[in-house]
């Protein structure tokens, strides 16, 4: 079922188009974490939406995967919530609800996290990871510090995309 998912993940997000200011988009993040294991994450498709005169000024919903580097091997399908308020520099914040296994295993993990963005484009996050299952990655910890690029924010200041 979980690779089933993954496959259909893959297969559905070349239907998806980017568009400025709000829309869909694909690949619409790449992030690196800290959780005393390295992790690479890519957000795989995103809705997103930036206000140029609100005091929310962007929040984006994405599906991505993250991996992590262990033995064994984790993946982690995700969904992600990112909100921002404030100017150029950005007070951020958002949840991810992810699901890490190695195939033999796995767990629910909530990460409710908090940091500062950059025009949307440049995030880093402190997380606390809430594990259904509290001894089933051992390896991943509770804490994490993540950087994001959030592509979609690029693309609506025509950035490289």
């Amino acid at each position: 079922m979980k690779r089933h998912l993954l496959l259909l993940l893959v297969c559905l997000s070349p239907a998806a188009f980017a568009q400025t200011k709000s829309g869909i988009m694909i690949p619409n993040r790449f992030g690196l974490s800290y959780q005393e294991k390295l992790g690479v994450d890519i957000g795989l498709i995103s809705l997103n939406q930036i206000h140029d005169r609100s005091f929310l000024t962007f929040y984006d919903m994405s599906l991505g995967l993250e991996a992590f580097i262990t033995e064994p091997f984790i993946v982690a399908p995700k969904i992600n919530l990112d909100i921002g308020v404030g100017g150029a520099i950005l007070l951020g914040g958002g949840v991810d609800l992810s699901y890490p296994t190695d195939f033999s295993k796995g767990t629910w993990m909530l990460t409710p996290k908090v940091g500062l963005s950059l025009i949307s484009a440049i995030r880093i996050y402190y997380g606390w990871n809430i594990y259904a299952q509290n001894d089933m990655f051992p390896d991943l910890g509770k804490h994490r510090v993540s950087l994001e690029i959030n592509l979609a924010a690029l693309h609506h200041f025509y950035i490289g995309l």
